[in-house]
């Protein structure tokens, strides 16, 4: 059969009498058509000698025309990029990238077998991991991108995260040595000359699709369905603590009351804020003897009050900025819509906050994170929890008016 029949076949089976034929049936019957075909046309070819240019492309069409369209050796063009291209696909400095894969490669997360179907390596699980949380792509265009199946591309991304999360409290750590407090509380001084703050509080959300069970609790305040991050950072941006998962619609104040900081705070003080350190938050938060917010403009607050809150609010960009960064640096964060699991969401946030310090430990800061990331606070009178959280013990107002009385020795409260 010459090749000139072989193109009349394709071009009859690929164009069926009955237009009412789905493309998955059409496509069956080709299969079949082809694979009856292909041995015979194998053998004539081999006793006429032909030598049609147009036979092996046109077989293997035949062959491989109906296969998904993957990208081989895309590993070589990776490779080949410059360190500013790799940045810009991969979000994170190939210097610090190669560093994480070399410990992922010595870790036990990497399937080690000499047998069967050759493991994926680490350096492809870490960049199928990096371009994942780096865009917004599916897992098919993943999968199509690094030439494997759309199942070992979900469980490549399950591996190397649950491998990240091991790092977590290496990672993410409170300040604990007296020469880790005193370096944090001398970032913050040099912002706006506010002593002994160890780090700023205040939450964001993390943008989900509608759960199938309680949706109503996630769904938060601007209608649309969230979890919450609450982070503490440093005056570099640093993470230092870190809880999510809580549903969108609690406020900043509750997500605040259940999480384990304010637990162990609250019972270990001394320990956790040494030498009367404290933490700065906007006016969601309760003023406590270890937590200051800015005081509440109700129309009367001293020229010295406004003056006060500016350099406090001034000084807590810091953990804003940092989710900025967070957000267009990981954009799957940011468009987080595809998944249900809430659980492997968390975890997914959790490891970008990891990979997040990582990136300020070599200072890379990411200069084109984009400013409407910034998650504005709101007073807690909008939402009726002045009342709850009003405290009239003046021990947790003297930190507020220690810091103010610092600032301003013969001012007046309004």
């Amino acid at each position: 059969m010459s090749s000139k029949k072989i193109i009349y076949f394709l071009i009859e089976s690929s164009y069926p009498d009955d237009s009412d034929d789905d493309d998955l049936s059409s496509a069956s019957s080709l299969n079949q058509s082809i694979i009856s075909l292909s041995s015979d046309i194998f053998i004539e070819n081999i006793y006429d000698n032909e030598t049609d240019e147009l036979f092996e492309p046109l077989m293997k069409y035949l062959m491989t025309g109906c296969r998904k369209e993957r990208v081989e050796n895309y590993l070589n063009v990776v490779k080949a990029w410059t360190d500013a291209e790799f940045k810009e696909n991969f979000r994170l400095p190939r210097t610090t990238a190669y560093h994480l894969i070399n410990e992922l490669e010595t870790s036990t997360f990497i399937p080690k077998n000499t047998f069967g179907m050759k493991p994926i390596t680490a350096e492809i699980s870490f960049l199928i991991f990096l371009w994942f949380i780096a865009n917004t792509e599916p897992l098919r265009t993943i999968s199509n991108l690094f030439d494997i199946s759309i199942s070992s591309t979900y469980r490549v991304i399950r591996r190397v995260i649950t491998w990240i999360l091991t790092k977590l409290d290496d990672v993410i750590k409170w300040p604990q040595t007296n020469r880790a407090v005193i370096n944090t509380c001398e970032g913050f001084f040099a912002k706006k000359n506010l002593s002994n703050i160890l780090g700023a509080i205040d939450c964001t959300h993390i943008r989900i699709v509608k759960p199938s069970e309680d949706a109503v609790d996630y769904c938060n305040r601007k209608k649309y369905f969230s979890i919450n991050l609450q982070a503490v950072v440093d005056s570099n941006m640093k993470f230092t603590n870190i809880y999510c998962g809580e549903p969108g619609s609690l406020h900043d104040a509750r997500v605040f009351r259940r999480s384990p900081l304010y637990e162990e705070s609250h019972n270990n003080k001394e320990n956790v804020f040494p030498n009367n350190t404290f933490l700065i938050g906007d006016s969601a938060y309760p003023s406590l003897s270890w937590l200051v917010p800015p005081f509440r403009d109700n129309g009367h607050l001293t020229p010295q009050q406004r003056e006060f809150n500016y350099l406090h609010s001034s000084t807590r960009m810091s953990v804003e900025k940092a989710f900025g960064l967070l957000k267009s640096r990981f954009r799957r964060i940011k468009f987080f819509t595809e998944y249900r699991d809430l659980s492997f969401v968390s975890e997914v946030v959790t490891a970008a906050c990891i990979l997040h310090n990582y990136c300020i430990d070599v200072h890379d800061n990411f200069d084109n994170y984009e400013d409407n990331n910034i998650h504005v606070g709101i007073n807690l009178e909008e939402h009726g929890y002045e009342e709850q959280y009003q405290n009239n013990n003046n021990n947790d107002r003297d930190c507020r008016m220690t810091l103010f009385r610092e600032l301003f020795p013969d001012a007046q409260v309004a």
